[in-house]
């Protein structure tokens, strides 16, 4: 209770900071809080890192500077939530290859906007919810998993509830809703592709099995279903707080009931989109520090 209470006021003190201040702030708090303050996610992150990085087993300083950009971002992403209808208007956010975004509004058909937790995600969120053809009405859902920390999942709907999306808390019924939304005409689903459940980050595979009961699964057989395209997407952070947002090519799925092979052939293809794009950001991703080793299915790629 204290810790919400004290994560709640510092929300609400950091929003009268410039946003750059703002930032730097959490940055701070990034390793002091969470680097310092939660071994588990650290062990984690440091783990994945020498794994996918294995340069950084045998340079110990490039580990530990690796390591605390890692923090940082995600000190600076929290931070960020108390500023962040200011940072598009600010100028801070580009969206690379804009049309792409604009062609596939314009096609009225069912549409995944499919992202990984990369950069500040929720500019990306800013970015596409803010399209002039995301009209008033226009079926809009994203699936969101709320923080079990009380006071980041109270800033983080209080933040998102300003955009014209319908927020799909995930659960029992959440896929049965996203569904819905894309029978409608023009509906568009944000979904991540790099959720963690029961202790496991599902995507990118990076070698492990395929797995088609993740997100990805999910994704590919909402959009077979349904005639959903899937438009792959991520935020990189390229200053302190100055961001690019990557709109990729679209992606037209098979239609009808797909068998588990067929399902997975796809979850692979969009995989395969994400992982080199995760790895070179690797200390920009925030599932780093959720990310378990599995000895009975480890990384080999």
């Amino acid at each position: 209770m204290l810790v919400e209470l004290r994560d709640l006021g510092m929300h609400y003190g950091m929003r009268a900071l410039p946003t750059g201040a703002c930032s730097a702030l959490g940055a701070w708090f990034g390793t002091t809080l969470g680097q310092r303050g939660h071994p588990a996610a650290e062990a984690r992150a440091r783990a994945l890192l020498v794994r996918l990085r294995p340069d950084l087993a045998t340079t110990p300083a490039a580990l530990e500077t690796n390591l605390r950009h890692l923090w940082q971002n995600i000190g600076r992403t929290y931070a960020e939530f108390a500023v962040i209808q200011r940072i598009v208007p600010e100028g801070r956010g580009l969206i690379c290859d804009p049309q792409r975004l604009d062609e596939a509004y314009a096609d009225h058909r069912p549409l995944i906007l499919c992202f990984v937790h990369l950069g500040n995600w929720e500019v990306l969120g800013q970015q596409v919810a803010a399209h002039p053809l995301i009209y008033p009405g226009r079926p809009f859902s994203a699936v969101v998993m709320p923080p079990a920390n009380r006071a980041h999942a109270f800033i983080a709907a209080r933040r998102r509830a300003t955009l014209p999306v319908e927020l799909l808390p995930m659960g029992r019924r959440v896929w049965h809703a996203t569904a819905d939304t894309l029978r409608r005409p023009g509906g568009i689903v944000w979904l991540a592709a790099d959720e963690v459940a029961n202790g496991r980050v599902f995507a990118p595979h990076f070698g492990r099995r395929p797995r088609i009961d993740g997100n990805l699964g999910k994704i590919v057989r909402l959009a077979a279903a349904t005639g959903a395209r899937v438009l792959p997407m991520y935020n990189e952070r390229i200053g302190p707080t100055r961001f690019r947002s990557h709109i990729l090519p679209l992606l037209e799925m098979p239609r009808g009931r797909l068998d588990d092979e067929a399902t997975r052939d796809q979850v692979m293809r969009i995989d395969s989109i994400f992982a080199p794009i995760v790895r070179r950001l690797l200390t920009q991703w925030y599932m780093a520090i959720e990310f378990g080793a599995d000895p009975d299915d480890p990384i080999t790629a």
